[in-house]
């Protein structure tokens, strides 16, 4: 009779697994067959439609639309806005060879009025506006304040206009903030530059044909490299107007780009109307924000410094001298948003300005009357 083996008891595990463990191992289970759902999903997706694009957008602050924007979709829908302003008579020639005398402008109401600086339609013989859809206009000059080196245009030969109009922001910029340029550029089409508000409240000595002028309240806009076009808007990052380029700083030029006041701009688009303009005024001086850590350095207290005084103008009658530092202007604290400057603060040639001024360790009060305005470019007039 054959012999058997007897029969090997069954190997134990050495860790009989309890309740949570059993629970555990099937919930890695789950999450690998899941896993492996989910990637072959995802492979089937590639396949099928190739790669996944992610789009980036970039919110922007302050805008009462809801929908994101990019810088991009900001710039194409205030394209129409931006106008070629040509300051002389244009050959196909010039305009071939880059010379043609072509500005850049924008429009800032419906009805026909353009912004630009003062120096890009400087001893213009003509201008002629033209729109993104192909329109042209003659201009007239219709207001200067070359106190801030700004002008407005006034299209002429049509009615009933209602052009595309970029809106005037509600505050002014403030350091940091985002600017972002636009223009039109030889090659056709749209520059755009973006940068960032490196300061307010700039005085910048300039060179014209004429000679040297000083303009205030300029803003200047660090790491933008295109475009310095003259006359080309800065936008906010809600798409509002900031500002318009100027290229006239006097050598050595600031590596920013300088755009002129948003406040000046804004009080001589509302003076014109119906034709009448009123011209901004001065108060005869030169200053610059000394701001609290400037003046703590100096022992001083903050405010719109007084760099010169013009002889014979509104404050050297009223006694003001350079080096005064002005802390108010009928109440208002002068600070980087509020220079001392007439079309900053309101004012108009004739008002009467209650002036506080520290000299030395002495304030005092004192009244100025804001005076006519600096002699003007000489552009085409009506």
């Amino acid at each position: 009779m054959e012999e058997t083996a007897p029969e090997s008891p069954p190997v134990q595990p050495l860790i009989r697994p309890g309740p949570r463990v059993r629970v555990l191992a099937a919930g890695i289970l789950v999450a690998l067959v899941g896993a492996l759902c989910g990637g072959a999903a995802a492979w089937s997706i590639y396949q099928h439609y190739g790669p996944v694009q992610r789009i980036v957008y970039q919110q922007i602050t302050g805008s009462t639309s809801t929908r994101p924007q990019t810088i991009g979709q900001l710039a194409q829908a205030n394209a129409a806005s931006v106008v070629t302003i040509a300051t002389q008579p244009v050959t196909a020639a010039e305009l071939a060879d880059g010379t043609a005398s072509l500005v850049d402008g924008v429009v800032v109401r419906s009805d026909g009025l353009i912004l630009t600086s003062a120096h890009a339609v400087e001893g213009a013989s003509q201008l002629r506006v033209g729109l993104a859809d192909g329109q042209g206009y003659d201009a007239v000059v219709a207001g200067v304040d070359a106190t801030h080196g700004l002008v407005v245009l006034s299209v002429t030969g049509a009615t009933n206009l209602n052009l595309d109009a970029i809106p005037l922001a509600a505050s002014a910029p403030a350091v940091g903030d985002q600017a972002i340029a636009l223009s039109r550029p030889a090659s056709g089409g749209l520059d755009v530059g973006v940068g960032d508000v490196s300061a307010v409240g700039v005085t910048v000595t300039t060179a014209t044909a004429t000679g040297q002028t000083t303009l205030q309240g300029a803003i200047s806009i660090g790491a933008i490299s295109e475009p310095g076009a003259d006359g080309a808007p800065v936008l906010n990052a809600a798409g509002d107007l900031i500002g318009v380029v100027d290229t006239i700083i006097q050598a050595p030029s600031p590596p920013d780009v300088t755009a002129l006041s948003l406040s000046a701009a804004a009080t001589l688009i509302a003076s014109v109307s119906g034709g009448a303009v009123q011209t901004p005024g001065t108060f005869g001086v030169v200053s610059s924000y000394l701001d609290p850590a400037r003046a703590a350095a100096a022992g001083t207290i903050p405010g719109a410094l007084i760099n010169s005084v013009d002889a014979g103008g509104p404050a050297a009658a009223a006694g003001l001298q350079a080096g005064d530092i002005v802390t108010s202007v009928n109440g208002i604290a002068m600070d980087a948003t509020h220079p001392f400057d007439p079309a900053s603060l309101g004012l108009s040639p004739g008002d009467t300005a209650e002036v506080t001024v520290v000299r030395g360790t002495t304030t005092q009060t004192i009244a100025v009357q804001v005076g006519g305005p600096v002699s003007s470019p000489s552009p085409a007039s009506s």
